[in-house]
């Protein structure tokens, strides 16, 4: 009978520090998670502004100004547009 008591006493101890392995463990993957959703809005923010910042820089209205202003480049006139036809 003492035997079997010390057999349970073994599992009830070994089952105990599981419990407390475990809840460190849950904590730890916890944390991580929470992390990574962190990282996950940041990522999303960035990538809200970079997509504003597309749509400023490829405005067709920027690049007909940077096209003339910058570039030196006009309209064609109706003589010098060649239309092709297959």
């Amino acid at each position: 009978m003492r035997a079997f008591n010390l057999v349970l006493l073994m599992f009830l101890l070994g089952s105990a520090l599981a419990v407390v392995l475990l809840v460190a463990e849950d904590r730890r993957l916890t944390q991580q998670m929470a992390m990574a959703h962190d990282g996950i809005e940041r990522l999303e923010g960035t990538y809200a502004e970079l997509q504003l910042e597309e749509g400023t820089l490829t405005a067709q209205g920027r690049i007909e100004r940077i096209a003339t202003e910058e570039l030196g480049m006009l309209q064609p006139t109706q003589d010098n547009i060649t239309v092709v036809f297959r």
